[in-house]
């Protein structure tokens, strides 16, 4: 329901115009977080920007997850009873993440097959 121009108080229709003319105009069509057109522009990442962070960041929390147990558990070997011959902490390292990716593997092929508890 519209009140005709006649009978809106002066003040308010001041500041009607006021919003109208910060807004950018009757015909202006902004999108929700668009600049206005006096302000200076934001120098914002994209989301396609953020959305590689994201996922470089899932990536690296991830390897931690899955290097960090084998290889505090060489150190471990490593300080405790020293390691075999020829060994080093790395190769000790990619044993433990060899047999972890193979117990994983197992373990999604029991999974898909629907055996095992």
């Amino acid at each position: 329901m519209q009140i005709p121009s006649s009978e809106v108080p002066a003040g308010q229709a001041d500041r009607f115009e006021d919003r109208l003319a910060r807004s950018g105009g009757p015909n202006a069509r902004r999108r929700r977080g668009a600049l206005r057109p006096g302000e200076a522009g934001r120098r914002g990442l994209g989301w396609k920007a953020w959305l590689v962070i994201d996922a470089v960041g899932l990536v690296l929390f991830l390897a931690v997850i899955v290097v960090w147990p084998p290889l505090s558990a060489c150190r471990e070997k490593a300080r405790t009873y020293g390691l075999y011959m020829g060994d080093t902490i790395e190769k000790c390292t990619r044993n433990g993440l060899a047999e972890r990716f193979e117990r994983a593997d197992q373990r999604v092929k029991m999974l898909l097959r629907g055996s095992g508890a």
